[in-house]
């Protein structure tokens, strides 16, 4: 390896190391607990999904630091077709894979406790029955009430495309 390569090795070294130490040690510092809302409408399965493992991300991270969330995920638009119940319907072929895989985020995110609610003016728009939800979803009048109604608890708001 020549000097350019070597010293280009060390800087990228060094970058990666600062990056491995970033932190939110400032931000949360005193914070016991949080609590947030998202507004989920992402009809592209693909990038749900992704914002489903970063949630989950985020939550896993903030237990670990000691403190306690509360998460509010208020799905609208077509988002709502990937958290119905069944293989075939509301969706193509093509996306019932990611379907699947959201049936076992919004099992998981139950789990944990997240409140999971769905707008029923967005599930009319998707021409979706409310009793085709899945089972750990609460169907709402309407989805933008329980996010001005939640910001104005004091949860911050998390926007998901």
């Amino acid at each position: 390896m020549n000097y350019r390569n070597a010293c280009i090795v060390l800087l990228i070294g060094v970058w990666m190391a600062g990056a491995a130490a970033a932190a939110d040690s400032s931000a949360l510092q005193g914070l016991k607990s949080v609590r947030w809302v998202c507004d989920v409408t992402i009809g592209d399965g693909e990038l749900l999904l992704r914002r489903m493992q970063l949630l989950d991300t985020t939550y896993s991270q903030l237990i670990d630091a000691g403190i306690t969330p509360t998460v509010v995920v208020v799905f609208r638009g077509p988002a709502s077709r990937f958290i119905t119940r069944g293989e075939t319907v509301y969706l193509t072929a093509a996306d019932r894979k990611f379907k699947r895989e959201m049936r076992e985020w919004v099992e998981a995110f139950s789990d944990l406790g997240f409140v999971l609610e769905q707008c029923a003016i967005a599930a009319d728009a998707q021409k979706i029955k409310p009793t085709d939800f899945l089972p750990q979803v609460t169907l709402v009048d309407n989805g933008f009430v329980s996010l001005v109604a939640y910001q104005n608890r004091g949860f911050a708001f998390l926007p998901m495309d």
